[in-house]
């Protein structure tokens, strides 16, 4: 399948993809996602282990940046980065 080319500029750029995981796990993901509901959230392919690898990788770079947090296999939003959303609006 071809790529569109916002997905072509996520693959080189895995802080746009942590962008695109932040704003889902904000907005669907407070009670907590698992990689595989988060990557199809995101439009990617579950099953394919190189875009799940992706979401991965967008996934660590927030983990990182402490604005987001596993809790045994689930994934949320911190508290911060929610609140962050909420004062955005």
């Amino acid at each position: 399948m071809a790529k569109t080319q916002l997905e072509a500029t996520e693959e080189r750029d895995p802080d746009l993809l942590a962008a695109v995981v932040l704003h889902t796990l904000v907005a669907e993901g407070r009670a907590g996602m698992t990689l595989q509901g988060l990557a199809i959230a995101c439009e990617r392919d579950p099953c394919d282990t190189a875009e799940l690898g992706e979401v991965k990788r967008a996934l660590e770079v927030l983990l990182d940046d402490g604005l987001a947090e596993p809790e045994g296999e689930l994934l949320r939003p911190t508290r911060a980065a929610v609140r962050a959303r909420e004062l955005s609006f």
